[in-house]
């Protein structure tokens, strides 16, 4: 499947961000000053195409199917001068490769870009119209008749000129073109013009220089600008640059400090919640024993049966603060129970301990044995006894 393709206007910084620096920069290693060309290589609407075996047809391309194109073409496709009788690639030699692509809107149309490295020896041909070599499944109804469903492999690009040829996207024409850094221009005598002020200053800030990378410190103030800068300033160039260098190592001190502390935050947040995990897997520990201390304590304080339960029934409000030190915070929770437990059963029940330590009675009479039983009953079942809440 072939369609031919030419472009429309773009901008060089456009085309320089669709390659990317450090992909420039790897291509100035074998060429030293570039040159890329962006073409559009297919987009919404009628195109005419080549299709192997059959011949010229036309078809539609909907958004979806300019979506798949992009995503079809790779980084590094080859890009040959016109198409051979197949997609087949042998015996044809590559005049460059595809070194970036992007999907954008031209017009009210979704259209693939691809930026296009043409190899030094072949930078005098009159390119300016695209094609796509590649396999596409075609599909036809009454609604879009005949129109590309899906696309393949997009396994080659083919450049030509459009005084040769007809571009299947009618109206295309060829975006623009980038010559990386200086650009050189030959004169009538054949002699390299010199590049200007502007072309060196964007091939500095292209490169990631500063002025001192390329000029020591005794070229610079020789400089009659820096010279008045200097007098301004009532200061000597050592000096003025001595104190320029400090504040820069003082800037990437400070930078350094900020990342140091910002780590150290992570560290301070994560030692933080370790050591609150460890606190409350020791604190589920101690609450473990805490039935065995309640046993063990009901027989060393020889507590009776009504504070036995009145304590068990609100056993889990105890929680402690101190995991290494359960034994003793419980003992501690159990005496205000046990106070709890006299307080609640006198002021509620009338229930008060006899002279001596053991016995239940009422206030100014001794209870009968049912009607302590009962008493005890009562104020033992949490239904009836609202302060006892089961947690």
């Amino acid at each position: 499947m072939r369609i031919t393709a030419r472009l429309r206007c773009m901008a060089q910084n456009e085309i320089a961000e669709m390659i990317g620096p450090a992909k420039i920069r790897e291509i100035q290693r074998t060429d030293p000053h570039p040159v890329f060309k962006a073409f559009v290589v297919g987009h919404e609407g009628e195109a005419k195409g080549y299709l192997v075996k059959v011949g010229n047809i036309v078809k539609h391309w909907f958004r979806d199917a300019v979506v798949k194109l992009f995503q079809a073409v790779g980084i590094g496709t080859k890009i040959f001068h016109g198409h051979g009788d197949t997609n087949d690639q042998a015996g044809r030699t590559a005049i460059g490769a595809v070194v970036g692509k992007k999907l954008m809107t031209i017009g009210s149309r979704e259209s693939v870009v691809v930026a296009c490295h043409i190899l030094p020896d072949y930078r005098h041909l009159p390119l300016d119209i695209a094609s796509i070599e590649a396999s596409v499944d075609l599909e036809e109804d009454r609604a879009r008749g005949l129109y590309v469903a899906d696309v393949g492999e997009v396994t080659a690009i083919a450049l030509s000129n459009s005084q040769i040829e007809t571009p299947g996207f009618a109206g295309a024409t060829l975006l623009g073109q980038l010559q990386a850094f200086a650009k050189s221009r030959i004169k009538e005598n054949r002699q390299m013009d010199k590049p200007t002020a502007e072309e060196i200053k964007q091939l500095i800030r292209e490169a990631g220089l500063q002025v001192s990378d390329l000029f020591g410190i005794g070229e610079i103030t020789a400089d009659p600008a820096i010279k008045e800068q200097m007098r301004e300033k009532n200061a000597s160039p050592e000096i003025y640059y001595e104190m320029r260098e400090m504040k820069r190592e003082l800037a990437e001190s400070g930078k350094r400090l900020a990342e140091a502390q910002k780590e150290n935050a992570k560290l301070v947040e994560k030692a933080s919640t370790q050591e609150a995990a460890i606190k409350a897997g020791q604190i589920e520990g101690a609450k473990g024993r805490v039935a065995s201390l309640f046993e063990k304590a009901k027989a060393e304080r020889k507590l009776e049966e009504r504070q036995s339960k009145f304590i068990a029934a609100r056993l889990a409000r105890f929680v402690p603060q101190k995991p290494e030190e359960v034994e003793k915070e419980f003992n501690a929770y159990l005496d205000g129970e046990v106070d709890e437990e006299k307080r609640l059963a006198k002021d509620v029940y009338g229930i008060v301990e006899k002279p001596g330590g053991k016995g239940n009675g009422k206030e100014g009479a001794e209870p009968t044995e049912t009607e302590a039983a009962d008493a005890q009953a009562d104020y033992l079942d949490p239904a009836k006894n609202r302060m006892i809440k089961l947690d």
